[in-house]
């Protein structure tokens, strides 16, 4: 009996080892779409934000309004977004004002996670200019 004991000792690191992998990639897989998510949301109020803005600003002024609104939301990213159009120059009431946002979403974990490459990430919001 102490023979089988003696022979598994080592057992539980060996396996721990095996597993580790596994583990890490979940992990880190876990934090990336985190944050993907979050600056999905984020893209997401700012180009509400941005057409919220514009669309009660001087018709000559709606892209200004609107993009500056935009940065002040991705700029604590270090991210810029430009994008704000609206269906006619200059605007006049009732055309549609549109907030278009990409940014380039980039992993923290690149090397280990090799299936996340850098992901396009797209946003737009769009109201009725009043």
């Amino acid at each position: 009996m102490a023979s089988i004991v003696r022979n598994s000792r080592g057992v539980a690191s060996v396996e721990f080892v095996m597993i580790l992998p596994t583990l890490l990639i979940v992990l880190f897989l876990g934090a990336e779409l985190s944050r993907a998510w979050f600056t999905m949301n984020l893209m997401t109020t700012a180009a509400r934000e941005a057409v919220r803005a514009a669309v009660v600003a001087p018709a000559a002024q709606v892209s200004t309004v609107g993009n500056a609104r935009i940065n002040a939301f991705l700029g604590a990213g270090n991210w810029t977004g430009t994008g704000v159009t609206c269906s006619t120059n200059p605007c006049a009431p009732d055309s549609q004002v549109t907030a278009n946002i990409t940014v380039n979403f980039t992993p923290l974990f690149p090397v280990l996670i090799q299936m996340l490459p850098a992901l396009t990430l797209q946003q737009t919001a769009s109201m009725r200019y009043e």
